[in-house]
């Protein structure tokens, strides 16, 4: 038990995050910038945690759509009755809810969110030119605004959908 209890210490400074489940995962960009504050830069009914919940939920609706792998079902088959494939249905249905919320984001907001929730990336390469001058810390904070934006426009669609549902 004491090596358990070590090895996830371990794994806790190396960058992993124990989920509420008890199991170990990877830190996402979401968790850092969540972590950091960044969710929290807007003032709003919304809090930070709620903004992180709804990233999650479209990372998920992403994942479990398929839209990772390479050979993703087609989007006309959705009207297609399948005949006993269950997994074909969930991955549909799934996929429907990835691209309802992503039209609830804006333009101008879905760029960032995406890089974040979805691909997992910081807002900023390390490729891209960050000098420490102003106005690289203003491009910097603009991102993480567009973030905050993004996933508010996405949680008032998720909350506003169980709103209908109920």
């Amino acid at each position: 038990m004491i090596k358990s209890e070590m090895k996830k210490n371990m794994a806790v400074k190396r960058g992993y995050v124990i989920d509420n489940k008890g199991r170990l995962r990877h830190k996402t960009a979401l968790d850092k910038y969540y972590e950091s504050g960044v969710l929290a830069l807007i003032q709003s009914p919304f809090s930070a945690e709620q903004r992180k919940r709804a990233g999650e939920i479209l990372a998920r609706d992403y994942y479990l759509g398929h839209y990772n792998t390479l050979q993703s079902i087609k989007y006309y088959e959705s009207n297609i009755k399948s005949t006993g494939e269950r997994g074909i249905e969930i991955s549909l249905y799934y996929k429907n809810k990835y691209l309802e919320a992503i039209k609830s984001i804006p333009h101008e907001f879905r760029e960032a969110v995406l890089r974040v929730c979805v691909e997992d990336k910081k807002l900023v390469d390390k490729k891209e030119k960050t000098d420490k001058n102003l106005m690289d810390k203003n491009i910097v904070f603009y991102r993480k605004m567009l973030l905050v934006l993004g996933l508010e426009r996405l949680l008032k669609y998720y909350l506003q959908k169980n709103k209908k549902s109920s």
